[in-house]
């Protein structure tokens, strides 16, 4: 998994996981939310690593997901906005989604 994370985003993770009950022990999960045969859109959320997740680390960060949602992470970007505290999540090459013309994924 190729999960880009610029540092202020990475810096933020990493204070959030060690301000949780057990942090040590967390993850951070990034979900890939339902949004039609646009760009997709997508969740953080902080959870325990479960029996047959997938990991990785990036900037000292760890994530994890299921298998099947794998394919999402490889290439996506994690940026802060400074001024909102808000993580912004990007894909540029989504996979394609069942159901949606390919061509809506291609420059």
């Amino acid at each position: 998994m190729n999960i880009q994370i610029h540092p202020l985003a990475a810096a933020r993770l990493r204070t959030l996981l060690s301000g949780e009950e057990g942090g040590e022990k967390l993850a951070v999960r990034i979900v890939p939310l339902t949004s039609g045969c646009n760009t997709p859109s997508f969740a953080l959320e902080l959870t325990e690593v479960l029996p047959g997740y997938v990991t990785t680390t990036a900037e000292g960060v760890p994530f994890t997901c299921p298998p099947a949602e794998k394919e999402w992470l490889d290439g996506i970007i994690i940026r802060l906005n400074r001024e909102s505290g808000k993580f912004h999540l990007y894909h540029p090459h989504p996979p394609s989604l069942p159901d949606c013309p390919s061509s809506l994924y291609t420059e």
